[in-house]
């Protein structure tokens, strides 16, 4: 064999070698990537953190009999926001939008996924998809199905659209979220087959078309975690009724409802539209 066959031999076997390896990495670390759990939180620190800022917890069970922790913000019992977290938050993670709620007269409740801390469990689509069932079956005994407004944040946004298809609230809000895990997924491996090495794929740009409630979608053009090519925006006209806004200037890890002044009025507007509050 000549010398540059042997080494354009040798560089494709780097490069498949590379290629596999890399594929290989997606396959068995997917799961730390799309749920990095928070460590060192444990369920008496929770405990003293709901009763700090006056939430009662709560315990559930998931229909695999999976024990699940979440915090309950309970005022006038009128109306409710079902608060399906990021990949990243414990039930403390988002106390200011729980504030922002609570002054707006809008009740709260938000739920560790499984393998997050309070809750028992591994972390999966299906499972996560269970957890969020089992919250919406204890909301919906507690108040009236039309009363109640689903808001997912980043992963959450994946899992309230999955939850909205089979349960029937009165709104759904997807703010900073993705039109699916594969489309997020292709950006870190453009070459790779991701839908075959993809075990969580949360395809909400599959599920949009049969969601039949009014779905208010925000998202950040900045956002560079989720950039609006990939995010839950660019898919708005799949919904049969949405309604949406594309601010700049904040970054992923940013509540948009909290920080941006235009995204707060729209959010509190879209929500007192779709659960008057009675007087």
């Amino acid at each position: 064999m000549k010398p540059w066959a042997r080494t354009t031999l040798s560089l494709a076997g780097v490069g498949l070698a590379a290629y596999t390896g890399y594929g290989g990495v997606l396959w068995w670390y997917q799961d730390s990537l799309i749920f990095p759990v928070p460590g060192g939180i444990d369920r008496q620190s929770l405990d003293f953190g709901a009763h700090e800022v006056g939430a009662q917890t709560l315990d559930l069970e998931a229909a695999d009999g999976t024990a699940l922790y979440g915090w309950h913000y309970r005022g006038r019992g009128e109306r409710l926001v079902i608060y399906l977290p990021g990949n990243g938050e414990s039930v403390a993670g988002n106390i200011p939008l729980h504030r922002l709620l609570q002054n707006h007269n809008w009740d709260v409740v938000t739920l560790a996924y499984r393998g997050y801390p309070g809750s028992e469990g591994a972390p999966s689509e299906e499972g996560l998809v269970m957890d969020a069932t089992a919250l919406w079956e204890w909301a919906s005994r507690e108040y009236p199905p039309s009363s109640i407004v689903l808001h997912g944040r980043s992963l959450g946004g994946g899992v309230a659209t999955h939850l909205a298809e089979h349960a029937n609230p009165s709104a759904l809000v997807l703010e900073s979220s993705f039109r699916s895990m594969r489309a997020v997924a292709g950006r870190w491996a453009p070459i790779h087959p991701v839908d075959w090495l993809l075990r969580h794929p949360f395809d909400t740009e599959t599920r949009a078309p049969v969601v039949g409630v009014p779905t208010l979608i925000v998202h950040s053009s900045t956002d560079r975690l989720i950039p609006p090519a990939v995010s839950a925006y660019e898919i708005r006209d799949a919904f049969a009724e949405s309604e949406s806004l594309l601010v700049a200037g904040w970054s992923h890890a940013e509540c948009l409802p909290v920080v941006d002044d235009q995204v707060q009025r729209l959010y509190l507007e879209f929500l007192d539209r779709a659960v008057p509050l009675d007087d």
